[in-house]
């Protein structure tokens, strides 16, 4: 039998032979002359005795032997170069550099290079030193007696087609035992062995033949190599000879890690390194069917898939050989689809990060919930996208690895957040970046009733949440796409009647951004109802996509519908984890349903839950998993968290913690961190509160706006000493020609007042002034006055101006002048 290498090496060219030319062979002499001209690639001689001034019609002169006998001791040394110079021991030179070379390979095969970063610079993946095949033979004499595993059929030294000769086990898979083997055809190479399906039948032989064929032609560089396909008479079915891939598992990285799990981080970028192999299988209509940590090796810099055994067409049947555990339900069924490896790829997951329930050995298909598993209460997304991939209805998982690697990108970005603090940007999202903000002004602006004496309010609305919203992003794939960006420009009456012609053309009757598109631009006419019956035209047939739901959801915003906007959110997220739009969108719900209830300023959370929820100085994993379940038995929190609820406290909950999780992995959705000070405020967390509004980068145009909301929040409520010098000094650091400078040192020194009198006390512990009054009653009541004068100079209204004097007059202290 003739290998594949040998069959390339000797099959002539096509073209080759129609121009009288072929590929050939050339020995490479490193000392043969440049005597023929033409081109092409060409040995050129290695003298190291060469004198680079010689003319080439000198040489160097052959000594004799009696001179060779004059020189003593360097006699032999001399005459051996000189047989070098005349063309002498050239064989013997170039045998020894040629095993110089070799060793001087293998001697550096595993040598240690750099750690690789992956996962779009998030991860850096470690060097991984290969294994060397002989430690990793394993004793089949345990199995044998353990397990009731037949025996070896091939034993160390037997050999195989003539040219495989075997050295031991390594596995026992589906189709046998898998057997580690030396290739005497080329270079002594270590291969692998494992057994095909056995041809009992005419049905059975064809499918070999077709396993054969397209297995053959998987080339892809995270795949293990095919070498070739083999009978033997003592194995039915013969084997497939695959590339030897040294190194552990991904099963056997994770045991060897405390606890035996993989960091999260970690877990995902191996994955993320997997996807595109799988991707690849799928692009040629097959699917792997047996994906588990087992069959993924790390070695040197390179995660490859082993054991193609299981490899099959998309929507086979007869013999689909998988892992109980991690193999779909629905496949003994329904058969192989991309969906059943999407199932693999989340199970596979799982078992990295957490410990699997088990029964009899075997992982129970179910995957803990985050009131379970504190792991997943701290990165719920996690859990999102991993529920998601083992839904028990192959329609709801994700329809192909490119979505999957979306959504896991996005998830990877959260969990560097929230557990190093670390951002990074977001590269693959779905959604725009936020368009503008909401809830970043009302508590200031309170304030400027000192200005006019118009009251304000803080409550946010509907309006301005859907105008900071991101907005959906057109996919660049879609037949409408370039109709779409060209018209982006022109008036949205304009733009409605370019869509409803474009809906009319053959053209673009397959897209699905043009419908969408529809509703966007009736929205931006204010003709929300219609948008809303557009979209109930649509439920048909898009009913399952996110931008379905998403538009729903914002029309229902505006409409008041706020349970409704709940509900359509909470779907977008469901198939969208990763993202951070449907987690701020279901935040300012969940606020504006509170709103709605009269309970926004009430406190509804346990302490230890409240704190938790910010994820700042504890978070949910710390809380113990009895607070949880006492929760989903009393039925206001559902065993998987979903997002729709009515329950005050739980819509607390979820906003916190929804704030919470797209503030720490984007700084710039500054909505969100004024979200969750509020959220904290209402729970009486002012420290965590300040602490929110602090983290607004100081780059951020909204960074001022954030201190002046941090003093407020000081002297808001709980009144210490403390709190009001600390707002003190954070409004002495900010400049005097800040518009609102006044007021806010109205607001500082009232609550050092307020403090005072409600301690029955006329002066403070510490001597020290607060700004440039005496931290006294007196000192207090005088400051206060004088500014409550300078800022009625600046009043735009006379009537406002008398009354700001009018109250400085009443604090003022009675004095004889």
């Amino acid at each position: 039998m003739t290998t594949r290498d040998e069959h390339n090496a000797s099959a002539p060219d096509p073209a080759a032979q129609e121009t009288g030319e072929h590929t050939e062979a050339v020995l490479f002499d490193p000392f043969a002359d440049e005597d023929e001209e033409g081109p092409g690639t060409e040995a050129v001689a290695f003298d190291p005795f060469a004198d680079d001034d010689e003319d080439e019609t000198t040489g160097s002169v052959a000594l004799s032997d009696s001179a060779y006998a004059g020189l003593g001791d360097m006699a032999g040394l001399l005459k051996d170069l000189d047989q070098l110079r005349q063309g002498g021991g050239r064989n013997q030179t170039s045998q020894r550099s040629r095993l110089q070379a070799l060793d001087t390979f293998r001697e550096r095969r595993g040598t240690r290079r750099a750690s690789r970063v992956v996962a779009d610079g998030m991860v850096e993946l470690p060097w991984v030193s290969p294994d060397e095949p002989k430690d990793a033979l394993v004793d089949p004499t345990t199995a044998v007696v353990q397990k009731g595993i037949t025996a070896p059929t091939l034993h160390p030294g037997d050999v195989v087609a003539g040219q495989y000769e075997i050295m031991g086990v390594i596995a026992h898979g589906g189709l046998g035992w898998i057997y580690l083997a030396q290739d005497h055809y080329v270079a002594g190479r270590v291969v692998v062995l494992k057994g095909l399906h056995s041809t009992d039948n005419e049905d059975e032989a064809a499918a070999a033949a077709a396993e054969r064929e397209f297995l053959a032609d998987i080339t892809h560089p995270g795949i293990v190599k095919i070498f070739n396909f083999i009978d033997d008479p003592r194995v039915p079915g013969g084997f497939i000879v695959m590339e030897y891939v040294g190194g552990p598992s991904l099963r056997q990285r994770r045991n060897a890690e405390a606890g035996h799990r993989l960091e999260p981080d970690v877990a995902i970028a191996y994955i993320l390194e997997v996807l595109p192999a799988l991707g690849y299988l799928h692009s040629r209509g097959v699917v792997y069917n047996d994906l588990k940590p087992d069959n993924i090796i790390v070695t040197e810099d390179q995660v490859k898939l082993i054991d193609l055994g299981a490899v099959s067409g998309i929507g086979a049947y007869g013999f689909i050989y998988g892992t109980k555990g991690f193999q779909a339900p629905e496949v003994a069924t329904a058969g192989p689809s991309i969906e059943s490896d999407v199932y693999t790829v989340g199970r596979t997951l799982a078992a990295l990060i957490i410990d699997l329930p088990k029964t009899d050995g075997v992982y129970d298909l179910r995957i803990p919930t985050p009131t379970e598993e504190p792991l997943f209460r701290r990165y719920i997304s996690l859990y999102r996208v991993i529920a998601r991939c083992c839904n028990e209805d192959p329609k709801q998982r994700y329809s192909s690895v490119k979505s999957l690697e979306a959504q896991l990108l996005g998830v990877l970005r959260e969990v560097i957040a929230v557990r190093d603090g670390i951002t990074h940007p977001a590269q693959h999202s779905f959604f725009s970046p936020q368009r503008t903000t909401f809830g970043t002004k009302h508590l200031v602006f309170r304030t400027d009733q000192l200005i006019d004496g118009i009251t304000r309010t803080v409550e946010i609305t509907p309006q301005e949440v859907v105008a900071a919203l991101p907005s959906p992003l057109i996919d660049r794939h879609d037949v409408g796409a370039a109709m779409l960006q060209g018209s982006s420009y022109a008036e949205p009456q304009e733009t409605l009647e370019t869509l409803r012609q474009a809906m009319q053309t053959p053209q673009y009757q397959e897209s699905r951004e043009i419908p969408f598109a529809v509703v966007r631009t009736m929205l931006d006419l204010g003709l929300t109802s219609q948008a809303r019956n557009w979209l109930g035209s649509l439920d048909e047939k898009y009913g399952s996509n996110w931008r379905f739901h998403w538009y729903f959801g914002v029309v229902n915003l505006l409409l008041g519908d706020f349970t409704a906007a709940q509900r359509d959110f909470s779907a977008v997220l469901e198939i969208l984890p990763g993202e951070a739009a449907p987690k701020l969108a279901i935040a300012a719900v969940d606020e504006l349903l509170l709103q709605r209830a009269g309970m926004r300023e009430r406190e509804l959370l346990p302490d230890s839950l409240a704190a938790a929820c910010a994820g700042m100085s504890t978070t949910l994993d710390q809380v113990p998993t009895s607070v949880f379940d006492s929760m989903v038995q009393a039925e206001v929190l559902d065993d998987d968290w979903t997002m729709v609820t009515s329950d005050p406290a739980m819509l607390r909950f979820h906003a916190m913690r929804l704030y919470s999780l797209v503030w720490l992995a984007n700084p710039t959705t500054v909505s969100a961190a004024f979200g969750l000070a509020r959220q904290l405020m209402n729970e009486d967390e002012v420290e965590l509160a300040v602490s929110a509004l602090d983290r607004v980068p100081q780059s951020s145009r909204h960074s001022r706006m954030a201190a002046l909301t941090a003093i407020l929040c000081l002297v808001a409520q709980d009144l210490t000493e403390s709190r009001i010098r600390r707002a003190a000094r954070r409004l002495e650091k900010i400049p005097n020609t800040e518009p609102r400078f006044l007021q806010i040192k109205i607001f500082v020194l009232r609550a050092g007042l307020t403090f005072l009198r409600d301690n029955g006390v006329a002066a403070a512990a510490s001597s020290k002034p607060l700004f440039e009054y005496d931290f006294t009653v007196r000192g207090l009541r005088r400051g206060l006055a004088i500014t409550l004068r300078e800022q009625a100079r600046v009043a735009p209204y006379a009537r406002h101006r008398y009354a700001l004097v009018d109250m400085a007059n009443k604090v003022r202290p009675a004095t004889w002048f």
